[in-house]
Formats: structure tokens, sequence, C-alpha cells
């Protein structure tokens, strides 16, 4: 596999693996599908995650000096388009061998890029339940290090379309299988901060955000009563309230004496995340603007009033024209 190129293990993958997948009978799965996937999936998470160094790398430099390349090798921007490529085929391919869709919903691997990017209302995580397949792959301990490795490494790579197909599809069913064994509190904290990061680098895209702050807040429910250091993480989110936190967490260990509904809670952890969220290039540095109350540009003079004595001078005017003695002389004439 090392000697074949990354245009040409894409249909290794489509054709050739993932039929096998799709038509292998279940009392053949140890047999026949273990001893290939287990190899096949150790290898494509040392290759994508050396090719996602690299371009991550490339993207710090650019990023150091002001901007992308006024030329930049047309050999970089194919090796980078073609790594995505494959990390969207390997996760589709795992997908297929670890998830059902609980429902009939159409799974998001079946949409074209653009109706990814612009479902928000889509599936949601935690709608997807392991196969037979999935079950009997994690059953193995370097199989199962390698599927959750590379779900939760797909939620930092720096593809939008693989973000939210991992956070969708992978994430949380391949951790949940794992919940009633014993973690490694280093293996929970790394879960939790990949999930962070992705925020942190997908947070401007819609989809991204709520599949990602969704995944995240089941995490922290799910393991935050036996794993303390899952706070400790949350303590590092930038502009975070300790108090809040604390008041949260409250919540979350002693349900019983905080009643709380499910959407409540969400939207107290999004608030308690929202320092870590990216935002869109346009909104990265931007400056708040503070404009105090000014005075108005035209002031309107008010009118003067009549004063007293303005007023006593036209009543004496006009008083002796209506005097009764001015009307007698006036009929007389």
């Amino acid at each position: 596999l090392e000697n074949i190129p990354d245009y040409r293990l894409r249909p290794v993958l489509r054709v050739f693996v993932k039929p096998l997948v799709q038509s292998c009978p279940p009392e053949h799965y140890e047999t026949v599908l273990c001893p290939i996937l287990g190899p096949l999936f150790s290898y494509l998470l040392q290759r994508l995650s050396g090719k996602w160094v690299v371009i991550n790398q490339r993207g710090l430099l650019e990023a150091e000096s002001g901007g992308p390349e006024e030329n930049p090798e047309s050999q970089e921007m194919l090796d980078e388009q073609l790594t995505r490529l494959l990390t969207r085929e390997s996760i589709d391919l795992m997908t297929v061998c670890c998830c059902v869709k609980k429902g009939p919903e159409t799974m998001p691997g079946d949409m074209d890029d653009d109706e990814m990017m612009n479902t928000n209302d889509g599936p949601h995580v935690g709608s997807e339940e392991l196969t037979d397949l999935g079950k009997c792959l994690l059953k193995s301990e370097e199989i199962c290090k390698a599927l959750l490795a590379t779900a939760y490494s797909a939620v930092i790579w720096n593809d939008t379309i693989t973000c939210q197909r991992a956070t969708l599809q992978l994430c949380w069913p391949l951790i949940k299988q794992v919940l009633s064994a014993t973690l490694h509190s280093d293996a929970t904290s790394w879960f939790f901060m990949s999930v962070l990061r992705g925020l942190q680098m997908h947070g401007q895209h819609e989809g991204c955000l709520a599949a990602l702050v969704n995944l995240a807040f089941m995490i922290y429910e799910a393991l935050r009563p036996r794993y303390p250091e899952l706070k400790t993480v949350m303590q590092q989110v930038p502009q975070i309230s300790g108090d809040a936190l604390d008041q949260f967490d409250s919540k979350l260990l002693n349900p019983s004496s905080h009643k709380m509904g499910d959407k409540r809670r969400k939207d107290l952890f999004k608030k308690l995340l929202s320092g870590c969220i990216g935002k869109p290039l346009g909104q990265k540095f931007k400056k708040e603007v503070h404009i105090k109350n000014l005075p108005t540009l035209f002031k309107k003079p008010k009118p003067q009033p009549t004063t007293p004595i303005e007023e006593t001078n036209e009543d004496n005017i006009l008083a002796p024209l209506f005097s009764r003695n001015q009307n007698h002389s006036l009929l007389h004439q």
C-alpha cells in the first residue's frame, strides 16, 4: 500500500474494499474482514495523519508570512486536494463498516458536498448505531484504537466535509460502545480536546457548529461523572466563567436536585464553549466599536415666550376699542 499513490488508493477502497464489506456474510466477519480491515485502518490512520501534519504546517507558514503564496506549487495544491478526497473516502468506508442509520433518513455520506454544508436540520449526533461488523471490529483492541483515533483526528483535520461526516456518523457510536470499559483518563481528555479543537477550526460553519457542540455535550455528560479531568479541560476554554462552569457541573452531577430540560442544558453548555468557537475570517479580527451618546448635530432653537409686559400692552391697545364710551361716540357719528 505504501507504493500506491492517493489517486489509486481511492478506487481500491471504493471499488474493492467497500463492496467486499457489504457482501461478506456475518459468519465470516472474524475470519475474512477483521484480518483485512485491521491493518488497513491502522495504515490509513498513519498515512493520513502524516499528510495532514504537512498540510497544517504549510498553512501555519502561510499565516506567518501574511497569506498564501502568489504562485503556489501546483503539485502541492494537487496533493492537498487528493489528501482531502482520500480522507473522505476513508471516513465513508469506516462508516459503512461500523454504523447504520436508526431511521430511514438519508445518510450524510449519500449527499453532495454542497448539500452536506447547507444541511443545518439534517441528521443529529447519536442517530446512528453500530452494525454487527462494527461490534466485531471493536472487540479487537488494535482495531478499536485505530477507529477511534481516526474518527477524532478527522474532526481537527482542515476539511469541513470530513469533520461533519466524522462528527455525525462515527465519533459518538464508537465512543458509546467503549463507555462500559475503563478508559484511560488521558484518552478521554484527548477525545474531548479533539472536539474542542474541531470547534475552534470549523465553528464558523453552521452545520459543523451544531454537530460539534452536540457531540461535546454528549461526551461531557456521559464521561464527566467518572472522569473529573474533563472539567480541567473545560477550564482551559478561553473566556470561560469559573462560576458558571461550577454551577453547570453541580446541575450535571446532581440531576435530581436541579431539574432542567435537555435544550436548556445544551444552551448553557454552548455558552460555556463560546470562547473556543471559531469565527469567520471577516469577524476574526473585528474591533468592537462602542459609540457613546453624542450631542445632536442640529439643535432646533426653542421659541421665545412672550413676556407679561407685552401682553399687558396689547390688552391696553385693544381694550378701548370695545369700551362702552367708545361704542356710544361711534353711534352718534
